[in-house]
């Protein structure tokens, strides 16, 4: 048995060093071309290698600048001031989470300042640079706000129904449902007001969401029909957009 195994092994010896014999020639008449090919395979392997390291340190690097941003500006700095450093920070790290976050701070940034129109342009570029992101269903929402706070109510019930359709984030549907039922209001649509208020009510019954919008049933019952406007009252906090 061992004999025949060890027969084995070196008949496997000698045809592996009779085809390495025969194949020599070819590789010395090809040698250039072997040595030309694999260098090429290596450097595509190098690069590959560098691009891969590189966007990992762009990632820390975004981090730290985004950091470096909060922590280095004064809490009674100029807003102006904090919004262009987000600003700064998303343009040199695009496509970076940090960079991506930087971009949407700030537009909510611009936005409390009133700079509206500014704020409606940045949250519209992180929807056209990152449509699927977990967050663009808040910038979608603040590209709604920012068309209501310009006084373009059109643009703003687009937007609004922009959130509703095609985004699955609860919270920012329960405050574009909110908006709306707020514009219907302003409209004079009552009961397109009282079920877009009703539906924030069932899936935010006990948060201040829900509360608000049930004060705002309360407002609604001398203006609909008494079977369409159920007695409800809370206090309650409006939306705003978050840091």
């Amino acid at each position: 048995m061992i004999q025949r195994k060890s027969l084995f092994f070196m008949e496997s010896h000698d045809a592996a060093a009779m085809f390495f014999i025969k194949l020599w020639p070819r590789i010395e008449a090809n040698k250039n071309k072997i040595i030309a090919v694999t260098g090429i395979v290596l450097a595509i392997v190098l690069i590959v290698l560098f691009i891969c390291w590189r966007r990992a340190q762009n990632r820390i690097d975004a981090g730290d600048a985004l950091t470096q941003t909060l922590i280095t500006i004064p809490p009674n700095a100029d807003p102006a001031q904090l919004s262009q450093s987000y600003l700064e920070v998303a343009d040199n790290y695009a496509g970076t989470p940090a960079g991506t976050r930087a971009l949407l701070e700030g537009a909510a940034d611009l936005f409390a300042q009133g700079k509206y129109s500014e704020a409606q342009g940045h949250f519209q570029r992180y929807l056209d640079e990152h449509p699927d992101d977990e967050l663009s269903s808040m910038a979608a929402l603040g590209v709604a706000r920012c068309y209501e706070a310009e006084g373009k109510i059109s643009d703003a019930v687009g937007a609004y129904q922009h959130v509703l359709q095609d985004f699955a984030d609860q919270q920012c549907i329960n405050e574009a449902r909110y908006s709306m039922g707020r514009i219907y209001m302003q409209q004079g649509k009552f009961t397109e007001a009282a079920q877009a208020f009703e539906s924030v009510i069932n899936e935010d019954p006990y948060g201040p969401l829900g509360n608000q919008a049930r004060e705002y049933m309360v407002e609604l019952q001398s203006k609909l029909p008494r079977q369409a406007a159920p007695a409800q009252t809370a206090p309650a906090s409006p939306f705003k957009l978050s840091h």
